[in-house]
């Protein structure tokens, strides 16, 4: 099959065999299973899979509770085909793509840190940041594979103005719009070429570089996703025995290994310190990245529409410039639970899997990587040493020196090697991610209706004019002397932190209220995952809430100890007030009313 899927061959076995059930059934599955699709059918999903249907041959949904709600959408349309669903093996993709963001970020720098800085009795808190962006990223999931739309296009239908994907556009420009991880990767990058020549190189025209490969790589694809995958999967493969050859030398104590083990119990235990000073901004960022981070997990969505789960079959995929254009639906497809059985337990079976798909190739490898990395860093630096809070390069430089004097330049090349690998792998996915999320929502909310915007040209658009400017800043930390100094990778990396926290919190209560509240019952999130929704909120909600906190009171003049504090204070008081509230509602909305009608 090509990059950009075989068309015909979803037409021909949606024609085939007559029935849902035969073995020409949509969902391509063997006669006699009606759930699981067959071995050549899954298969085809290793590449995505867009079936074509055209949604003015279908009828549209009706206003009841079989079907999500309309709100101010166009109608849903009807398609009892919910297609059968593939093994796991065949659906790895999507959550490979959240790891490699995840990896360069949270896990290679900011957990890291924070561990040389107060040692492993913070490492609690790292699990409990990765499964509960588990539970956000699954209900995240929930939607498309129900609706085959976008998250988006969900939240588009709470009201007339479209609110929250636009909301949810500027976040991500704020938040991300700083070419931070190319930076990082570069920094590393030139101090591979000086350890292997003996020259010194500046770190930036390597970004520059690295920021016009992303481009050719993304734009000159046929299906952009399927590009972004296999350069994900390959950065990320080439991460983990680097990192695993560094740590073998570093001379791993066992002591090490029995901290890492008591902090990972220790919950509640955590040095008041990092609450304060260069510690609580990177803190901050790193909860949000315990895994991937901010409105990059809305991605998840958009990468399982090409990637072809449930529904999205039958959506239309982000052509590179190679590939050809794809009919885009314009509205979700669903279908009648009651209706046919067989389809429910067909939409059950792509929920366990994704699940499955999700907690193997992020959950797993993310812890798996967060404790070679921190091992790492408390066998070469050390932990408690306070004055290298913050200092995210400087951190990765000394263990370079260190690994250096142990074995030799070829270890510390083997190590910057592993970190310039997994940072280029996050910026390349943040890139992709960053154009995908504000190119949908341009599309789905104007671009679509004009005769010139194309999804492939809304793509192409926003990805020029993201990396156009990633380049401008910098070539501007380059060329611009003192006035720009502070524009260094250290700096790139923790700007988004209070964006992206604060970005995090909106977004789980709105998935959170959206599947609870627009989905039929056969639809919705069990108890567990609403309990895990409000847990995210309380979470997320305390870093916005003190975060925000912060930024009124050092712009009112209070006095440092009373904004690193936590002290009671009346503006803090009325922002954990809005918290509380905001969260109690929420709470209410998708608990205290489960199996309520539409309002």
């Amino acid at each position: 099959m090509s990059d950009g899927g075989d068309h015909s061959a979803g037409r021909d076995a949606a024609a085939a065999g007559g029935g849902r059930d035969g073995p020409g059934a949509a969902g391509g599955g063997a006669p006699g299973d009606p759930i699981q699709a067959s071995e050549e059918e899954g298969r085809r999903y290793r590449v995505g899979v867009y079936d074509p249907i055209d949604p003015d041959d279908l009828p549209e949904a009706p206003e009841s509770l079989n079907f999500p709600r309309r709100g101010s959408g166009p109608a849903y349309r009807v398609h009892d085909e919910m297609p059968r669903c593939p093994r796991l093996a065949h659906l790895i993709g999507p959550s490979m793509i959240a790891l490699g963001m995840g990896l360069g970020a949270g896990e290679f720098l900011l957990w890291p840190n924070l561990v040389a800085v107060n040692g492993f009795s913070v490492w609690w808190l790292i699990w409990v940041g990765v499964l509960t962006q588990f539970v956000v990223i699954g209900e995240i999931e929930r939607w498309t594979i129900t609706t085959g739309e976008s998250v988006f296009g969900g939240m588009a239908r709470l009201d007339d103005w479209s609110f929250w994907p636009w909301f949810f556009l500027a976040a991500t420009l704020i938040s991300f719009f700083w070419p931070g991880w190319a930076s990082s990767s570069a920094e590393f990058a030139s101090q591979i070429i000086g350890a292997v020549t003996g020259t010194s190189l500046a770190w930036q025209p390597i970004a520059l570089v690295m920021l016009g490969f992303i481009w050719v790589g993304l734009a000159g694809s046929k299906i952009v996703y399927n590009a972004l995958e296999r350069f994900e999967i390959a950065l990320v493969l080439g991460f983990f025995p680097l990192l695993l050859l560094a740590l073998a030398f570093a001379g791993l104590a066992p002591e090490h290994v029995l901290e890492l083990m008591k902090g990972t119990v220790s919950v509640g235990s955590a040095p008041r310190e990092m609450l304060a000073g260069d510690q609580f901004p990177t803190l901050l960022i790193a909860v949000a990245y315990a895994g991937s981070g901010g409105t990059l997990l809305l991605a998840q969505s958009l990468w399982l529409r090409d990637k072809g789960f449930g529904m999205a079959r039958y959506q239309g995929r982000i052509a590179g410039i190679r590939g050809e254009n794809e009919e885009i639906v314009h509205t979700g497809i669903v279908f009648d639970p009651d209706d046919d059985r067989t389809m429910l337990e067909r939409f059950r079976a792509w929920m366990r899997t994704a699940e499955q798909e999700l907690l193997v190739t992020f959950v797993l490898l993310i812890l798996i990587s967060l404790v070679i990395t921190t091992l790492l860093v408390a066998a070469t630096v050390g932990t408690n040493n306070p004055a290298m809070a913050g200092d995210l390069t400087g951190m990765v430089t000394e263990e370079a020196r260190i690994l250096e004097e142990a074995a030799g330049t070829w270890l510390k090349v083997v190590f910057l090697l592993g970190g310039s690998f997994v940072l280029f792998s996050t910026q390349l996915g943040i890139v992709d991610t960053v154009t995908r999320i504000t190119g949908s929502i341009f599309y789905e909310q104007y671009g679509k209706d004009s005769r010139f915007w194309t999804l492939k040209k809304t793509f192409l658009f926003f990805l020029t004019l993201l990396v156009a400017a990633s380049m401008a800043i910098v070539a501007l930390s380059w060329t611009g002397g003192e006035s720009v100094e502070s524009l260094q990778p250290n700096f790139l990396v923790l700007i988004a932190g209070p964006f992206t926290i604060a970005s995090m919190y909106a977004f789980a209560l709105v998935v959170g209220y959206m599947n609870v509240r627009r989905l039929p019952d056969s639809f919705r999130p069990p108890g567990w995952k609403r309990w895990g929704m409000v847990w995210a909120g309380v979470l997320w909600g305390w870093f916005t809430a003190e975060q925000i906190s912060r930024t009124v009171l050092s712009a009112l003049g209070a006095p440092e100890t009373v904004v690193t504090s936590i002290a009671m204070h009346p503006v803090r008081i009325g922002l954990y007030g809005l918290w509380v509230l905001s969260l109690v509602w929420f709470a209410w909305a998708i608990i205290g009313r489960p199996g309520a009608e539409y309002e």
